[in-house]
């Protein structure tokens, strides 16, 4: 009787190097580039031209965007807190290009009272990886999060206001 023995084939330590180097390579720079996207969207707090009340141009571009399809929701995460996403639609209704858009955001309770208020950016320059202005006529879907929402919060009553507005 012949017994046959074999053996496993033999890889190349070299191999497995460059493919350890390659998974770490992509892993860095992804972190990389989140780090990096994270840093662009904290230091752009404020946008440099942002027209607001008060400007002689503010009330006549104000009229020609609108806001539409606006709904809430109520989020609780694990550690219960209670977070408010108020999802829309931006139109941009004139011949320019829309840089940036501030909403002022207000939530009301059950008794009609105001419950919370935060005035956050709808659109803003640099704040995501594939951002663009909104070209003339285009649609653009936005969501803003409103933080520690009171239990008797009411999401069939938002009531909401562009604060400031920037064209290209």
């Amino acid at each position: 009787m012949v017994a046959l023995a074999s053996e496993p084939p033999k890889k190349s330590n070299r191999v497995r190097i460059f493919i350890m180097l390659g998974v770490l390579a992509i892993l860095l720079g992804g972190a990389a580039l989140y780090v990096y996207h994270q840093r662009g969207a904290q230091t752009h707090q404020g946008v440099p031209g942002l027209l607001r009340q008060g400007n002689a141009d503010f009330e006549n571009y104000k009229a020609r965007i609108r806001i539409e399809n606006v709904t809430a929701k109520l989020l609780i995460s694990y550690n219960n807190s209670r977070t408010a996403t108020i999802t829309g639609t931006i139109i941009n209704d004139s011949d320019r290009k829309l840089e940036a858009l501030e909403l002022h955001i207000t939530l009301y309770d059950m008794g009609d009272l105001v419950s919370k208020e935060r005035t956050a950016f709808a659109l803003r320059p640099g704040a995501g990886f594939g951002w663009k202005p909104v070209e003339p006529s285009e649609h653009r879907s936005f969501i803003i999060g409103v933080e520690s929402v009171d239990r008797n919060w009411n999401p069939e009553k938002i009531a909401y206001e562009i604060t400031g507005l920037k064209y290209q």
